[in-house]
């Protein structure tokens, strides 16, 4: 039996229905910095549209994450089967071009020649496919690529299939050898055409002799003609639709001519174009189905390796249930930052620094990240969206390991510039994105906040920031909130004490380490965050060093460009 348009998916198990899909999910996007991931996840840039939909469709069953997983762990153990994948998928993008309509629809010999050439690419496909499948048979433990294997092992050995196969030798031959057509013309006494019959089809082009060769009645070979009348691609440059035209435009006889010739050509290849149709319009279309996924899995192989390569850990996680709402990773990193380290002189192992996120029950679900300027909070706070992307995706996460339940929807607060057209502001701006959050977030849901209400006076946006953390416990949503709001972080356990709720609030920093340098103590940003008190210090002094705008620095450039004393 020859499969359904649908009738298997590499990213969706038989009865599992596709999940929550972001409608705007334009903040998400520039928030998470979200296309270089895409980027690099594409096999080429012709598929980042589908990776990007494939990851803003969060997958909450866990049983089509698990699926994805056993697929992906199948091709991270089998380079072989990988590099013969890679085949098999531009075997199949020659395929999909025949999906689309010719230019020469009219033309039923072309139409003939159509069709067989997709069967040939069909059946060289499906048995490129199935010896791929059948060498890797015993090293299969997924249930997507188990699957597959039996269909199209099913399929190629199906009698129809078989049929098919052997006769593709008798029929291409006859069709691809057709150089020219002879054809027939009786004339009257003024060398008028007046009837034609189709003499013969030859394997070798006809040619036109010339006028010398004519007069010197060299003898001609059976190949070629008395002199040429019209030559199509002298006619038509860039491989345009051929038309010649007929220069006895009033002759009744060379349109009958040619409609006559389009019949008979049509008679010929009807059964043909028939049987064609009907193999491959439903076996096209399943293999060309499963293209995108196929790119999807190769180019996720390919970041993973990649990053391994480069010293950095990528692991499958476990799966908790989603209403447990925990996060428990152990050296966590950016993935983002990873792959634009890449290529550097030093390995981005040796670069990246590596962080642990834990949300359950005993730690709490709510971070209020503080630290210094360029620390890294806003690194981490994008490492944890990413992970849950990922994850959810049914790909590896950047750590060493990592057990994590499914969110229905990640939703990201990062400060931006004012812009004109903002009626309200910054801060209106601010406000009417965070209402849009509690208007769609439920207890299941991640939320990314990062240097929200920045744009106020501190204690308009302490007093704001407080009610924000109050409800998102009140929720019991796993969130992020990084910010420079110090009391806000050393206020967490009580603003624990005054709301109910299952999601504690935590304080967790980003450390940096004092060193002795030659002008006194320098402070060193480590990029290690872990739970404890707020610094009092953001250490924004020592940033303005490093940048030349401290007080001294900048007197300095006065007094250089003697305009003070």
């Amino acid at each position: 039996m020859l499969p359904s348009d649908a009738a298997l998916s590499l990213l969706w198990p038989p009865g599992c229905e596709q999940a929550f899909h972001y409608h705007d999910s334009t903040d998400l996007i520039n928030d998470l910095n979200l296309r270089l991931l895409i980027r690099r996840l594409s096999y080429n840039p012709s598929y980042e549209r589908f990776v990007r939909d494939l990851l803003l469709t969060l997958v909450t069953d866990e049983q089509i994450i698990h699926y994805r997983q056993a697929i992906l762990a199948d091709l991270l153990s089998n380079e072989a089967l990988v590099l013969h994948l890679q085949v098999v998928l531009e075997t199949i993008l020659d395929l999909e071009r025949y999906l689309g309509a010719p230019q020469w629809v009219e033309n039923p010999l072309r139409q003939v020649a159509w069709r067989l050439s997709e069967l040939d690419n069909y059946v060289t496909c499906m048995v490129q496919f199935d010896e791929i499948l059948q060498a890797a048979s015993e090293q299969l433990q997924s249930d997507g690529l188990r699957r597959l294997r039996d269909m199209i092992h099913e399929i190629v050995q199906a009698e129809s299939f078989i049929e098919l196969q052997q006769s593709l030798p008798d029929l291409l031959p006859k069709i691809r050898a057709i150089r020219s057509i002879t054809i027939g013309i009786n004339l009257d006494e003024q060398l008028r055409p007046v009837s034609a019959t189709l003499l013969d089809a030859n394997i070798q082009p006809v040619t036109g002799s010339s006028i010398l060769n004519r007069l010197l009645r060299r003898e001609k070979t059976p190949e070629e003609g008395a002199g040429p009348l019209h030559n199509a691609r002298d006619l038509n440059t860039g491989g345009a639709h051929f038309q010649v035209e007929l220069e006895d435009r009033n002759s009744p006889f060379m349109p009958q001519l040619f409609k006559d010739l389009s019949e008979l050509m049509e008679a010929t290849s009807r059964p043909i174009a028939q049987a064609l149709r009907r193999y491959t319009h439903i076996n096209t279309r399943f293999l060309i189905a499963l293209k995108d996924e196929i790119a999807f899995y190769l180019g996720a192989v390919k970041m993973i390796q990649s990053l391994q390569q480069a010293g950095l850990p990528m692991c499958a996680p476990e799966v908790a249930p989603m209403p447990s709402r925990i996060m428990h990773m152990t050296d966590l990193y950016n993935v983002n930052l990873a792959l634009q380290l890449q290529n550097r002189q030093r390995p981005a192992g040796e670069v990246v620094v590596r962080n642990d996120a834990i949300f359950d029950d005993d730690i709490g679900r709510i971070y209020i990240l503080t630290g210094p300027n360029q620390g890294g909070k806003t690194t981490y706070t994008q490492a944890v969206g990413l992970a849950y992307l990922l994850m959810q995706a049914g790909l590896h996460v950047p750590a060493v390991r990592a057990t994590l339940s499914a969110v229905d929807g990640i939703y990201t607060h990062f400060a931006t510039e004012e812009r004109p057209e903002q009626e309200a502001g910054r801060l209106g701006e601010e406000a009417r994105r965070l209402s849009r959050i509690f208007e769609q977030a439920t207890r299941y849901s991640l939320v990314l906040l990062n240097e929200s209400l920045a744009s106020t006076a501190a204690d308009e946006s302490l007093f704001i920031a407080q009610d924000v953390v109050r409800v998102l416990r009140k929720l019991g949503a796993r969130a992020v909130f990084a910010t420079h709001l110090h009391n806000l972080a050393a206020e967490c356990e009580q603003l624990n004490a005054q709301t109910e709720g299952d999601s504690r609030v935590v304080s967790i920093v980003s450390h940096v380490a004092l060193e002795e340098g030659p002008d006194g103590q320098v402070v060193r940003r480590t990029y290690e965050i872990k739970p404890g008190p707020p610094v009092s210090r953001s250490y924004a002094v020592e940033l303005a060093a490093r940048y030349g705008i401290s007080y001294e620095q900048l007197m300095d450039v006065l007094r250089q460009r003697q305009l003070l004393d």
